[in-house]
């Protein structure tokens, strides 16, 4: 916040001038006169390229089991307003994270809420490539960033690896192994 107050406090100033009024009036008062301009310019014609590249499938809840229970199991394990209770049954080795969870809990309350959003999900057996957009204040910041997950005996989880990697970028940390 106080880096979004600085910035507009700074597009202030400078769209204000930084001029005195007595500036102001000594100019406003001399006149100039300009000869009238012409310009013509050419008729341009552009013409796109076909695209060859098409987006990928968006998930469609419901289609896939498995894709629903990745998808549910991200949503939950990045929430920044899930407790560790809320969180643990989606990591893989959650042991000893109640104090990574409460500081991501902290630091998603100063962001306006921190998410994830999955976008592609590819699963290869007992192991599934993720995508997914990292929300801040449900509004997608960075996008397409790589993730995995696993089945276990339990279900779909978010490895503990995958989730310290975002622990540690969003400045929560996570214990030693």
């Amino acid at each position: 916040m106080r880096r979004y107050l600085v910035v507009l406090a700074a597009a202030l100033l400078v769209s204000c001038g930084g001029s005195n009024s007595d500036d102001a009036d000594a100019a406003s008062s001399e006149t100039t006169t300009t000869a009238p301009t012409t310009t013509t310019a050419a008729p341009t014609t552009t013409t796109a390229a076909p695209s060859t590249t098409s987006a990928a499938p968006a998930i469609i809840p419901g289609e896939d089991a498995d894709v629903d229970d990745i998808v549910n199991a991200f949503s939950k394990a990045f929430d920044s307003n899930s407790d560790y209770d809320a969180k643990a049954p989606f990591i893989d080795d959650p042991t000893g994270l109640e104090e990574t969870v409460a500081q991501y809990l902290t630091n998603g309350e100063m962001m306006g809420g921190v998410g994830v959003q999955v976008t592609a999900v590819e699963v290869d057996g007992d192991e599934a490539e993720v995508t997914y957009d990292l929300l801040f204040n449900d509004n997608p910041s960075y996008r397409d960033l790589p993730g995995t997950a696993v089945l276990t005996d339990e279900g779909w989880k978010v490895p503990r690896a995958v989730f310290c990697a975002l622990m540690s970028s969003a400045r929560a940390g996570c214990p030693s192994d």
